[in-house]
């Protein structure tokens, strides 16, 4: 009996079996793609989150009223103001006189006598649209019984075969590198101010000619900033010829040195800053720069304003309300010491035992909140480069020089999307780095910049010769 019991249910065994197994595949493709399903909608989640971290930081600059009151904001000196403050410089001695005078009263029509008081009163003007000035130079040739030719001089301050003067070479570059205006306006500028008409390719030729002629400066700039003390370094997307590049800025307190390259890579801050380096590097935690030489200090502005947005998004978090006011008062002390204006190397001992002491109890802390454990995170992997600023003065706990010196390349950015070549691309840092640099200097900018042009005249005609 129990034989034929197991023939019977032999079959319908083999069945529920093959079933079950089926049922088993299908389970785990289902499995498989309710994973798949959850990874995107995890996908979807974080890109959502982006979308509304970039609309928050849109309305903020849109909208005054919605910008978050939680941001770091350097503390600025209170500046007494004088009753001068609050008139426009007077002019220098005036450059021509009238004198206003009266015949009859002006209100009743009688007679007046002569003058018997005076006041002055200083009217500043410009000329619109004047005629350009146009020199019609003869120049002698004369025998020379050596050399069996003729020769001739070389026209004082004016290029070799140049039809515009280094006045107008002055004008194009502040036009296109202080004014941020693209060459069509550069044209139109010309022609409406000084009743000059140009082509666009006589502005790019310019342009071009002004990038050699500043070259000397340009080495001085590089040669700067691998000797600089304190060196701030920032990059910027770009593009040349619509593919992504990047704008690199090294910074010193004097000097700019802006490099475009197609790579965010380590190799143009080597190359920038040399092999030699033994000066402070400021940064904002990028990894290209982490091994470089010489010394570092990480900028204390980004940490506190990544821990006060990740506040904005969870505001009810307990380890985010925790950790921002920490950085920020961290932050604090040090802006103390290093812009106090008068170095107190006991205070900055003092405040670097006080700062230590609160990054070692933020790191034995257990962070289960992912976006705090990524900041702790990064003050354990920086711990040398944490309080770099407090060994010696004239090195700042941030990185907003190297922000304030890229706005300007990401205003041009804006405008113009970037260079159409490689070659212009080294023009444009060439004459950036010049611009600002000269901006940075003490002194009259377009003086400086005419004399910048001026020397690089007589150099590349003295090559010439």
């Amino acid at each position: 009996m129990s034989g034929h019991a197991n023939k019977f249910y032999e079959p319908l065994y083999r069945q529920l079996s093959k079933e079950h197994s089926r049922v088993e595949r299908k389970n785990r493709k289902l499995e498989e793609k309710l994973e798949q399903r959850d990874q995107e909608v995890a996908e979807l989640k974080k890109q959502l989150q982006k979308e509304k971290d970039a609309n928050k930081k849109l309305r903020a600059l849109l909208f005054k009223r919605n910008q978050p009151k939680t941001r770091t904001k350097r503390e600025k000196l209170a500046v007494t103001r004088t009753a001068s403050s609050y008139r426009r410089q007077q002019p220098g001695e005036p450059t021509a006189e009238q004198a206003l005078t009266l015949a009859c009263c002006p209100d009743c029509q009688t007679p007046v006598t002569n003058p018997v008081s005076s006041r002055q009163r200083l009217i500043t003007d410009i000329v619109v649209n004047p005629d350009p000035v146009v020199t019609a130079w003869t120049v002698n040739r004369y025998w020379c019984r050596s050399c069996q030719r003729q020769v001739e001089g070389t026209i004082p301050g004016i290029l070799p075969k140049a039809q515009l003067g280094p006045g107008v070479l002055s004008v194009v570059v502040i036009a296109r590198y202080r004014w941020n205006l693209p060459y069509a306006k550069i044209q139109d500028h010309l022609q409406l101010s000084y009743g000059l008409r140009v082509s666009q390719g006589e502005v790019v030729h310019l342009l071009k000619t002004a990038a050699r002629l500043v070259g000397p400066k340009w080495q001085e700039i590089i040669a700067a900033v691998k000797a600089g003390r304190a060196v701030h370094a920032d990059e910027t997307s770009w593009y040349i010829d619509g593919k992504k590049a990047w704008v690199h800025a090294f910074a010193t307190e004097h000097v700019v040195l802006y490099e475009v390259a197609d790579t965010r890579g380590k190799g143009v801050a080597t190359n920038a800053l040399g092999e030699d380096f033994s000066g402070t590097l400021i940064t904002d935690c990028l990894p290209n720069y982490k091994n470089l030489p010489g010394s570092h200090q990480i900028c204390w502005a980004h940490l506190t304003r990544e821990a006060y947005e990740n506040l904005e998004r969870r505001p009810k978090n307990r380890e985010r309300i925790r950790l921002a006011p920490v950085l920020n008062s961290i932050y604090a002390d040090l802006r103390t010491v290093t812009n106090s204006g008068i170095w107190d190397s006991d205070l900055a001992e003092r405040t670097r035992a006080a700062c230590q002491k609160h990054v070692n109890m933020l790191a034995r802390k257990t962070w289960r909140d992912e976006k705090s454990r990524k900041l702790v995170n990064r003050l354990i992997d920086y711990q040398t480069a944490l309080f770099t600023c407090l060994d010696a003065p004239g090195i700042p706990p941030d990185n907003n020089h190297a922000e304030r010196v890229l706005r300007k390349v990401v205003v041009q950015r804006k405008i113009s999307g970037g260079n159409r070549s490689p070659t212009h691309a080294v023009i444009h840092a060439k004459l950036m780095s010049v611009i600002e640099t000269l901006r940075l200097e003490d002194g009259d900018f377009v003086a400086n910049l005419q004399q910048l042009i001026q020397a690089g005249i007589a150099g590349n005609v003295h090559d010439s010769g």
